[in-house]
Formats: C-alpha cells, structure tokens, sequence
C-alpha cells in the first residue's frame, strides 16, 4: 500500500471514531441530551467572558482561561452550540490520532487502530458531562505522544517544545494537574542524561521546555494582567486547585477501582515477560512511571472523581498496546520517523 492511501486510511478511521465519540456529546445539534448542570455553570461563564464581562472578578470560577475562552469562542457567531460542537469534534478527531499514533509506536497499525477506539469511545459521555476533563484527556492524549516518541527514540527538540506547551496549556485549564507535567519533563531530563545527551543538546532540552511554557505562558499572562483579573486568577483558580485537594485513599480507591485499570496491572506482566525475553524495557517502565504518578495526582484531585477515572483512560495506550504486541509486532514507519532529531 502506498503512503498516500494508508495516511488516507488512517484518516478515515480516526475520523470515524470521531463521529461515534462526538454521538454522545451534549453539543451535538441533531441529538437531545441534557447539559449536567456543571457543564451548564462551565457555559454559561464562557457566554458571559464574550458578553465583556471579567472571568474570576465578576464571574465566579475555578476553571482556567483555557476552559473559558475555548467555549467562549464558540459563541462568537451564533449562541447556538453548533461552533462549539464543532471545535470539540475537531479536538476531539486530534486526540484520537494522536492516541493512535502512540498505539502505533507499540503494535501494528490496525490494532493501534483498535486500541485508539476501545479507549476513547467507552465511557466518553460521562467526560463530555464533567467539567475540563474532556480538554484534560486530550491534553493527556498529546503528552503520551510527546513523551512515548522521545523514550524510544531519544531527544527530539520539537516534540520538547510541544512537551512544554502541554504543560502550560493544563496549568491555564487545571493547575491541580502540572505535577504530572513537572515529573515528565523531569523523568526524560535525567533520561538523556544517562544516555549521555552532549551538553550543547542537554541545554537544548531545558531551553525547548522554557520557550514552550513562554509561548502559552506570555499570551496567558497578558490576556490576565490586560484585563486585571491576574490575582482574582491566582486566588480563584491556582490556590483553590491546591487547598482544595479531596481525599488521597478515596481518590485513588476510584481511579485504581476502573474496569481499564486492570490494564495497568496486565502491563507489569507485559514488562516482565519482554524483560525476561532480552528486550529492552527502558520506555515501558518510565510509562509505568508515568501512570503511578499521574494516578497520584489524579487521585488527590477533589469533587467528581468518577469523571477523574474516566479521564485517566488516555493513560492505557501504551499498557493495551503493549499487550497487543503480542499479537503483532509495531513496523517502523519511515513516514513517522522522518522528522530529525535537531
């Protein structure tokens, strides 16, 4: 199969995932399901930020400005839902392929494929009915990407650099959720130290990590101190997040309690059984690394937990994948792997 037809194949299946996940979200004009009513809050404060009024200083709030602006945008043209609808598809379609190519990375392509859908499809509604959880799975879909390429294939500057944005854009949308970015970016520092990354391209990470939260944060920033809702930002969003913890063993009890954990636990399997065969671990073991400390945080995490487990489902591409390499092997694609490591 050529490269043309099998990136129009791969298209086409992400786009159908897409249509099945975007069937259970409450913007959906041709549907009629009901709002929950934090969802509704999360609107009606993204129709009052396009009205003119200031978010955290005449609203009331504990979403970042990402949440806001992103719904807020929707209603620029109409105050219908379908904009809206149709940014969450798009957003949406962007997680589901890059989940997939997370997928890919581990097994063939049609089981990538699978592993992409199976994850994202069940239980999505109940992500679509909570409050920033939906743009957090996405974000969480991205990372795994920009995370998973770099541990197989070491340092790549500009997957650095999108690292860093995701990081910046959770702390504009959730703040309570950059420790799992602070460890990442930790996790692959002392990665390529050990595989002896030269100094010139060591500096290089830090200096792809800071230009990243630069290009969110200074937009962020003079969006905030423009408007004068920078400390009613700080107070009503940042110092809520982190004194508003809810309970660590009822957090975890619900996140680890998910029908997908099990997935988790079949993945140590995987690593010791791919250990014990001479393979090469390394990237397996930081992922699970990566799911401890997310599940951490995700647990210490107040209010609607079950939501928080939905969520946490972006975590499992790596673990069913994995399993899935059993059955067949991941090809290099010289189409992905093109990009140089700068």
């Amino acid at each position: 199969m050529n490269k043309g037809m099998k990136c129009f194949l791969e298209i086409i299946g992400v786009a159908i995932i897409t249509g099945i996940i975007a069937m259970s979200s409450p913007l959906n004009p041709y549907l009629d399901l009901p709002l929950s009513d934090l969802e509704r809050e999360i609107l009606d404060i993204a129709h009052s930020v396009r009205e003119g009024y200031l978010a955290y200083v005449e609203l009331d709030g504990h979403y970042g400005p990402v949440l806001y602006e992103f719904f807020g945008l929707g209603y620029l043209l109409t105050d219908t839902h379908i904009i809206q609808f149709i940014m969450e598809t798009v957003v949406i379609f962007i997680g589901v392929y890059f989940m997939y190519q997370t997928a890919k990375l581990y097994t063939v392509d049609i089981l990538a494929m699978v592993t992409a859908g199976a994850i994202s499809i069940f239980a999505w509604g109940e992500v679509t009915n909570a409050g920033a959880e939906e743009l957090t799975f996405i974000l969480l879909a991205l990372t795994g990407y920009h995370f998973a390429r770099q541990m197989k294939e070491g340092y790549l500057p500009h997957l650095t650099y999108r690292l860093a944005i995701d990081a910046g854009l959770i702390f504009f949308l959730q703040p309570g959720y950059i420790f799992i970015w602070i460890v990442l970016i930790v996790f692959l520092a002392i990665k390529f130290k050990l595989e002896g990354l030269s100094g010139k391209k060591y500096a290089g990470y830090y200096t792809g990590i800071l230009e990243g939260l630069l290009t969110v944060g200074v937009p962020m920033g003079i969006y905030l101190f423009y408007f004068k809702n920078h400390q009613a930002f700080l107070s009503k969003v940042v110092l809520y997040n982190f004194n508003n913890m809810g309970s660590f063993a009822d957090g975890l009890k619900a996140t680890v309690g998910s029908p997908w954990a099990i997935s988790v636990f079949v993945f140590l399997l995987v690593i010791i059984i791919k250990g014990l065969t001479g393979n090469n671990v390394t990237d397996l073991c930081l992922w699970l690394g990566f799911i401890l400390v997310a599940w951490a945080v995700i647990a210490l995490q107040g209010d609607n937990l079950y939501t928080y487990k939905v969520m946490a489902k972006a975590l499992y591409v790596v673990p069913v994948a994995s399993l899935l390499s059993f059955v067949g092997k991941p090809q290099k694609d010289t189409e992905i792997f093109a990009e140089a490591k700068e």
